[in-house]
């Protein structure tokens, strides 16, 4: 691996060599004759669009608005595209660091090679002792990187659920992207296990069987379980009462310290699942945001074995009834990631708390979690927005990659084809004015739509490039098609202001170096490795773990017996290519 430590002496702050600073938006800017949707239909229409104060002041008939005195800017928009920023509505920024390394796993299975092979993992920048000694510096990078991969794809704001060590790792990270110009939305991805890695995966069902049956073979390794003593899990893990106050504590920080709206910088409240937050987690969670007026934001039945834990943690058997009666659910601008498996009595739930769903088909494929039902949860009324995920789960944070296959999966869900989603409707919807609403962000005074009296969260893309060529339909085509890479092949992404401040000039991003932020993580981690290292098998934990796994969903017919309990045998259909439906006795 490599390690800061290969940083030159005189580099005090590695990161201050790769910030430029942003340009003030003191100046009105005049975006003349650009092509915009036509919100009213399926069209284009040419406008003038002023930029003053952070704010969409004017959108006017190509040709009428003046161009600003006392040294406004004016951009000839004749061969471009305007677009709402789209909100990439959900992601990890530290991932970057382990994007394409962990090889084909399940969510509970590839979690526990995440949490290893990041810089602060025991197999992270500084081996076993990584997590007391891998600098912040790690985590501004990353959240660098991600900022301006997203910026780069469209994106405008960005919610980050973002695991912290403490407060220094958030500083960091904001500071990152302060400099990127996006506005963020920084969750602090906290738990309160008393345990590590004890409600990540399912219990097996036939738990206490097959410890028994290890105990009188005499086996000394147990049943090759998660326990201590080698067995079987029998119960969920419990929590930990004063690391929940720890953790309760930090959130109050990061909000006294970092929550700064209008300097882009918003802090949400991220438990990072109901399963590894207890009760007064959550419920401590929604005092905060009650108090502070803040978004809440967390995972939610994103894999069937997510839906199996919802029945063996919960009283009620659902997560979502469990969110709910903490009171963190219906909060303004609650979003969960994921849903795959959420029944329709729990979606129209989501509906009635104004708690919105996000949808990241990327991750959810590359990790065999699912699909979301996107036709039914928009009849149910919920609100679905867009998100990467974390680019160790989606190697990634291109946005336009994410609206493709969020257009193109759901043609498989249904014969109807005029029910099919289009690529303007995933585009300015889901990704744009969607997303802003998931965080309480939309409106008359939010982003996300090209209204007047908006924030001036706006994207301007050159109609010339090869990937919008040739004129065909320029929104679909952005979707849809391809980006080449070559020096002459044009920059899809010419321009972007994010509260009318220029983010992106040229197709580069105006506050960042990126020679030198490719430089930066070349020395901070030079070393190559394989996915091979990520194989499940070579580390005690993460071998148990896989063992309880396979037999939860008796892959493994002699460790789990090949049966569950009735309540654990059915799963909603029609969110995998197989049948979800496990045995029972």
């Amino acid at each position: 691996m490599g390690n800061v430590t290969r940083l030159p002496a005189a580099a005090v702050d590695p990161m201050a060599s790769v910030i430029r600073p942003l340009r003030p938006a003191s100046k009105p800017t005049l975006l003349r004759n650009a092509l915009i949707p036509d919100s009213d239909g399926d069209g284009y229409l040419r406008r003038d669009v002023l930029i003053a104060d952070g704010l969409l002041v004017k959108i006017a008939p190509a040709g009428t608005l003046a161009t600003p005195r006392d040294g406004g800017r004016f951009v000839d928009c004749t061969h471009r595209m305007l677009l709402p920023g789209f909100f990439n509505a959900h992601t990890h920024s530290v991932q970057h660091w382990v994007r394409g390394l962990i090889m084909p796993l399940p969510l509970e299975l590839w979690v526990l090679q995440l949490i290893q092979h990041e810089p602060r993992g025991n197999g992270g920048w500084n081996g076993s002792e990584s997590f007391d000694k891998t600098p912040a510096l790690a985590v501004g990078v990353s959240a660098m990187l991600c900022g301006v991969e997203a910026l780069l794809s469209g994106c405008t704001a960005i919610m980050d659920h973002h695991y912290i060590r403490n407060c220094e790792d958030m500083a960091t990270a904001v500071a990152a992207y302060k400099a990127v110009g996006i506005r963020a939305f920084i969750a602090p991805m906290l738990d309160d296990d008393a345990e590590l890695y004890q409600n990540f995966i399912p219990l097996c069902s036939a738990a206490e069987e097959v410890n028994r049956r290890a105990h009188a073979a005499g086996c000394a390794c147990g049943s090759r379980g998660m326990r201590a003593d080698g067995n079987f899990r029998e119960r969920p893990g419990g929590s930990d009462a004063e690391k929940t106050k720890k953790q309760l504590a930090l959130w109050e920080e990061c909000v006294e310290r970092f929550h700064r709206p209008d300097e882009g910088i918003h802090v949400v409240i991220g438990p990072v699942t109901a399963y590894s937050a207890s009760l007064d987690m959550l419920r401590g969670a929604a005092d905060i945001r009650r108090r502070h007026g803040l978004a809440g934001h967390t995972h939610l039945l994103e894999t069937r074995a997510q839906a199996m834990m919802a029945h063996q943690h919960f009283p009620s058997g659902s997560a979502v009834s469990h969110l709910a009666e903490s009171g963190f659910l219906s909060l303004p601008g609650t979003s969960c990631a994921h849903a795959c498996w959420l029944t329709d009595d729990e979606a129209k739930l989501m509906a009635e708390s104004g708690a919105s769903v996000v949808h990241c088909p990327v991750s959810n494929l590359r990790l065999g979690s699912g699909v979301l039902p996107l036709s039914k949860f928009l009849e149910h009324g919920v609100n679905v927005a867009i998100g990467c995920d974390g680019a160790a789960s989606s190697d990634g944070q291109d946005m336009l990659e994410a609206l493709k296959l969020a257009t193109i999966i759901h043609t498989a869900s249904t014969p109807e084809y005029r029910d099919w989603p289009t690529a303007r409707f995933t585009a300015l919807t889901l990704a744009a004015r969607n997303g802003y609403r998931s965080v309480n962000f939309g409106g008359d005074a939010g982003g996300g739509e090209l209204l007047e009296g908006r924030v001036a969260d706006v994207t301007l893309w050159d109609l010339t490039a090869l990937s919008l060529l040739p004129r065909t339909d320029p929104l679909s085509l952005l979707v849809l098609g391809s980006r080449t890479q070559a020096p002459g092949a044009g920059s899809g992404l010419d321009a972007a202001w994010v509260d009318g401040v220029l983010t992106v000039e040229g197709g580069s991003p105006v506050g960042i170096d990126l020679p030198a932020l490719r430089a930066l993580i070349i020395i901070l981690q030079s070393d190559y490795r394989s996915t091979a290292v990520t194989d499940p098998s070579l580390l005690p934990h993460t071998a148990a773990a896989e063992v309880e796994y396979r037999a939860a969903f008796c892959l493994d017919a002699p460790d789990g017996g090949g049966t569950v309990t009735p309540e654990l045998a059915r799963y909603e259909q029609g969110r995998t290519l197989y049948d979800p439906t496990l045995p029972t006795a």
